[in-house]
């Protein structure tokens, strides 16, 4: 009778919370579980010496809860929606934590074991926690703890991280490939929209990074290695000692432009003063034709997930980048047919300006809401600090286009301010691995967020969003809810197309790497990754546009919002 009045309690708490219609079914029973968890845990967690009593009473709630998730209809929810499926492993440390108070060890241990099997997070931390002291102690017990530790130190591959040395052993080199191939054939999430055979892709590789003359050429080839995955969350990243030998570049931005290739933007004054400004068009670089020099010395190494993300890789962020002590050599030409080469230092600029990660200010009545990252810890502050100027304009742009993404949070608090209405996240699909080939794809639905408005601040003029091909990881999570809650139209060019959750892993050699392990949907279930999020006004960047110093993008927005 016990057993059925818990259950009928779950049932109950169940039916209540169904009442949100925001909730999936499977998210439902995992909060039913968590309630059961919470009640179980208030009964003991604030007294320094728990009564038997209290102890049985949490202890067979927490029992009625492992039966509840025993119940078919819940085993199958489970199978599919992952916040359920690792609510089985918190009962069982719930239950390791009583069990270990009632010095009923032995059902401790077999607790503990239970909430190993399906854990998400390493639970071996046991150790130091004073509530074990008498369990860890018990040979079972310091049995199970070392098969955990080798299981843990056989998926976080502590032992392939190395080291920087300029030139790594072969067997190094062999390790970090192997390790790159087994983490994409088991995590990568996408990983069924290749049409190439991955393991042979590896085993061509092996003579290659075998060959390399040092650590330098040899992250080269894994980055090319890994660029075969074709997606923006995938890339290897080499080692701090080699970064100015990868990363360092002048200090402006060049772009793509009806298929020839301008300096759009420069950022130091200094540099600037020599006569390098926005408007001039790179004809070659270090004598090599420009799409010539891009095709053969960037675009191999570079991972992207669409066309135009590839683009903006390959001709702004990468272009130039090269080795900090090496300039390059520029054949330029203005809009008058005027040409000069010219040479450029990669490094050495103290005067750099970086764009903020927001600004504000207006355009007559138009408010022009900028912004440039979502990595910003204090970018809801600073938006908190604006908003009493934006409630005062007739109507608001906001501009994402250069936003590389960061933390997507930040974007969903401006979104609160923007509605009225409850809006959710995100869908989001994981893959899981059986051990075994299989036809398809399994996956594993990630609980879909819910956002609630912001109850005291409501933006309610019309809006125009601005994208391109910069935005971005969380800036596409800001623009595909935008776009779901139908709050204004999208005016510029399709978003880069990749967003998702990477795992990040170390390499030997002292570099590091990450892939993809998350497909994320639009809140209705439309699919953006590889694809991008569509303009509903569709306005490119022009040579004309360059030479004029006009923002046409911009001036869309503002024709739009002014003739509404």
């Amino acid at each position: 009778m016990k057993n059925i009045s818990i259950y009928l309690c779950i049932v109950f708490i169940l039916t209540a919370t169904n009442m949100s219609a925001q909730r999936s079914i499977g998210d439902m029973y995992a909060d039913s579980v968590q309630v059961i968890r919470t009640t179980a845990n208030a009964s003991w967690k604030d007294k320094e010496h728990p009564t038997p009593a209290e102890l049985e009473k949490s202890i067979n709630l927490l029992l009625g809860a492992i039966t509840y998730l025993d119940q078919p209809e819940v085993k199958t929810q489970a199978l599919g929606n992952s916040y359920l499926f690792y609510r089985r492993s918190d009962v069982y440390q719930s239950l390791t934590n009583l069990y270990t108070l009632a010095k009923q060890y032995d059902k401790a241990i077999a607790a503990f074991s239970k909430a190993y099997e399906t854990a998400k997070w390493d639970r071996s931390g046991i150790e130091k926690d004073s509530l074990y002291k008498d369990l860890i102690g018990l040979p079972e017990c310091i049995t199970l703890l070392e098969r955990y530790k080798a299981r843990t130190k056989l998926w976080n591959n502590g032992s392939f991280k190395t080291p920087f040395n300029p030139a790594i052993s072969e067997d190094e080199k062999i390790a970090g490939l192997s390790l790159l191939w087994a983490q994409a054939k088991y995590n990568f999430v996408f990983i069924d929209k290749l049409t190439t055979d991955w393991n042979k892709i590896y085993l061509d590789y092996i003579p290659l990074v075998k060959a390399t003359k040092d650590t330098k050429e040899y992250y080269r080839v894994l980055m090319q290695f890994y660029a075969q995955l074709q997606d923006g969350h995938t890339n290897v990243f080499p080692p701090d000692e080699l970064a100015k030998d990868f990363y360092s570049r002048p200090p402006v931005r060049t772009e793509l432009i009806e298929g020839r290739v301008f300096i759009t933007n420069v950022s130091s004054p200094a540099l600037e003063k020599t006569g390098i400004v926005p408007g001039l068009e790179i004809l070659k670089i270090d004598g090599v034709p420009v799409l010539t020099y891009a095709g053969k010395n960037v675009r191999p190494y570079l991972s992207s997930s669409t066309d135009q993300d590839m683009i903006v890789r390959e001709f702004s962020y990468n272009l130039l980048r090269g080795e900090a002590s090496n300039p390059v050599t520029l054949e330029l030409k203005d809009r008058n047919g005027k040409t000069r080469a010219v040479r450029v230092n990669r490094s050495g600029y103290t005067d750099v300006k970086k764009l903020p990660s927001i600004s504000f200010t207006t355009i007559g009545n138009t408010g022009y809401l900028v912004l440039n990252s979502f990595s910003d810890d204090s970018l809801t502050a600073k938006y908190d600090s604006l908003f009493p100027e934006i409630a005062k304009t007739k109507n608001l742009v906001i501009d994402i286009r250069y936003n590389g993404g960061g933390e997507g949070s930040y974007g969903y608090h401006i979104l609160r301010t923007l509605t009225d209405k409850a809006f959710k996240t995100s869908l989001a699909k994981t893959t899981v691995y059986e051990g075994y080939p299989v036809p398809g794809t399994k996956w594993i639905e990630q609980p879909q967020g819910s956002i609630t408005p912001d109850r005291k601040r409501f933006y309610d003029k019309p809006i125009v969003l601005l994208i391109g091909p910069r935005t971005f990881s969380a800036a596409e999570d800001f623009a595909i809810v935008f776009e779901d809650i139908k709050r204004g139209q999208l005016v510029g060019e399709s978003t880069g197309g990749s967003t998702g959750q990477p795992l990040h892993f170390d390499l030997p050699g002292g570099g590091s790497a990450r892939v993809c392990m998350k497909k994320d949907l639009s809140p209705n279930g439309k699919e953006f990754v590889g694809i991008g999020i569509m303009p509903d006004i569709n306005v490119p960047l022009t040579i004309k546009a360059i030479y004029e110093g006009k923002d046409e993008v911009l001036l869309k927005a503002l024709s739009l919002l002014n003739k509404n």
